[in-house]
């Protein structure tokens, strides 16, 4: 179980998250969505350890530590003079492991990293990070500049990590937040709760405040 409580986030005399609180009891998929700088990314940041902050974040009654989180930036950074196999040798020693033999993703390992297309290169990251599990999973614009074919193969991921851990996604494309157990849009400083059924009702709340 999840726990944010009275989480706080400020940036000089900027509110950017304000005593914001939520429990997440169950696994599932939970999206994140917010006019630009409305701060969604600031949001995951904390979760992820990334940024200082005020309040509390627990999983399942302790605080959770960045080693927990799997985040996945919008533009994840690669380096492009390796090959896929070498990223994926290098990111291992990173996580502290030894590489791994099975993959999400099937891409040559022989195959240079700048030859890849955005959606290549992201499904490398994919296959790089998620070498060891994971308590909870943040994926911030994981459709941003992919085609529909690598689209359906994120959703697809997104999917099967949701069965059995809690996954967070923002995304501007609500159409692709409609397998979400709930959607939360950042406002104001504030969450607002909402169900993919609601897709409608959101969309005419960010284009006021866009």
């Amino acid at each position: 179980m999840l726990q944010i409580n009275h989480l706080e986030k400020s940036y000089q005399d900027r509110i950017i998250l304000n005593h914001i609180s939520l429990t997440i009891a169950k696994p599932g998929l939970y999206g994140v969505v917010g006019v630009n700088g409305a701060g969604k990314t600031t949001f995951f940041k904390c979760l992820s350890g990334l940024e200082p902050y005020q309040g509390e974040i627990l999983y399942n009654k302790k605080t959770l530590s960045s080693d927990q989180v799997a985040f996945v930036p919008t533009e994840p950074y690669l380096y492009e003079h390796l090959t896929v196999g070498e990223f994926y040798t290098f990111y291992s020693k990173l996580l502290g492991i030894a590489p791994s033999k099975n993959y999400v993703f099937d891409i040559d390992k022989k195959l240079l990293i700048k030859q890849l297309s955005t959606g290549m290169r992201r499904k490398v990251y994919y296959n790089a990070l998620l070498q060891k599990p994971y308590t909870l999973y943040i994926f911030d614009e994981p459709f941003n500049g992919l085609d529909i074919s690598s689209s359906l193969h994120i959703k697809q991921l997104l999917r099967s990590l949701s069965q059995t851990h809690i996954v967070w996604v923002a995304s501007h494309l609500l159409e692709t937040l409609q397998d979400c157990e709930c959607i939360y849009l950042l406002q104001n400083a504030n969450f607002q709760y909402f169900t993919p059924k609601d897709i409608n009702t959101i969309e005419q709340l960010l284009m006021v405040n866009d």
